[in-house]
């Protein structure tokens, strides 16, 4: 608090607080002196992984986890243009911008509330989707009537994108059935068709061209959007989660074609969950190796994510 700030506040009058002592004036001069964890909002006991994993990069993207996080749209490839689903939703009042993350993402930037009140949302023309998480999708090798299976579909926010965005047949599976409850609506509305599996019956339809594993994970690099993760999270709670995450991990890849692809996926930014899971199964299993492997990191332009592609077969890099 700046010295005027509190002579204008503790003026002593009415019902105002007494005038500051010399000594508590002289203190509230004080420059304070934060360390980074604090001034970051990092839990004291992760900062070692998350500055290791984010490097020169740590406090700007720490930064940018105490900021709000911007709505962004997935527009339909197979429904509507950029520029047509941005003239559709501005006649409803919400206006948006591009968003070079992905190259059907929009940014909102007015009327984010009315978005699921909008005739491009009733119509199909989009989807709420982080930017960064549609560019996890892009980056999928994916080729044209491939068959391809979200094992952690969750509500299937990624295997609607993967079926707008190439020719293939859509498989989803989660651990929890009733997570895919609302895939049907939302695959209806979107005009696609995603099948849904148990876990038997994905079994008996393997294998698959592409297997997609969305983990569950310590959901890092969307701690904007639900900042007391991070401090619920616990060392036992993402040791937890590694040990999960590799489990379904080596499950996927037996289901995946002898020259198909397996894929894995985050929304963390810690490598313990990432790069240290890849590198893991690659020496465990000599036969797979990396196709693709990329870190998107918290930004106005998306969230945190992560995504690798390894393939047994002689497909290039």
């Amino acid at each position: 608090m700046k010295s005027q700030d509190s002579a204008a506040l503790f003026t002593g009058a009415t019902h105002a607080p007494a005038p500051l002592s010399g000594e508590e004036k002289e203190h509230l001069a004080k420059e304070i002196e934060l360390t980074s964890d604090v001034a970051l909002d990092a839990p004291p006991w992760l900062e070692p992984d998350l500055k290791n994993s984010l490097g020169t990069r740590y406090a700007e993207v720490m930064a940018t986890l105490q900021n709000r996080a911007p709505v962004f749209l997935r527009v339909n490839r197979k429904a509507a243009t950029l520029a047509s689903a941005q003239e559709s939703l501005a006649n409803d009042g919400v206006e948006t911008q591009p968003c070079l993350t992905a190259p059907f993402a929009l940014k909102v930037v007015v009327g984010e509330r009315r978005v699921p009140q909008s005739a491009a949302w009733a119509a199909g023309l989009i989807e709420v989707q982080d930017a960064a998480s549609q560019a996890v999708c892009e980056a999928l090798p994916l080729d044209a009537d491939m068959r391809v299976l979200d094992y952690c579909a969750g509500g299937g926010g990624k295997a609607l994108a993967i079926a707008d965005i190439a020719q293939v047949r859509v498989f989803a599976h989660d651990a929890d059935p009733g997570r895919m409850s609302e895939i049907p609506d939302r695959a209806k509305r979107a005009g696609v068709k995603i099948s849904r599996l148990s876990t038997a019956e994905a079994v008996l339809q393997a294998p698959f061209d592409l297997v997609l594993c969305d983990v569950p994970c310590s959901g890092s690099g969307a701690w904007r959007r639900s900042p007391e993760g991070k401090w619920k999270l616990t060392q036992d709670a993402l040791s937890d989660y590694s040990d999960l995450q590799y489990k379904i991990f080596t499950q996927a890849a037996e289901l995946v074609s002898e020259t198909g692809i397996l894929a894995y996926a985050t929304c963390s930014i810690i490598g313990p969950e990432n790069t240290d899971q890849i590198d893991r199964f690659c020496a465990e299993h000599p036969e797979w190796r990396i196709l693709i492997r990329k870190q998107f990191l918290p930004s106005p332009d998306g969230d945190g994510f992560f995504v690798a592609c390894l393939t047994r077969g002689d497909r290039p890099a």
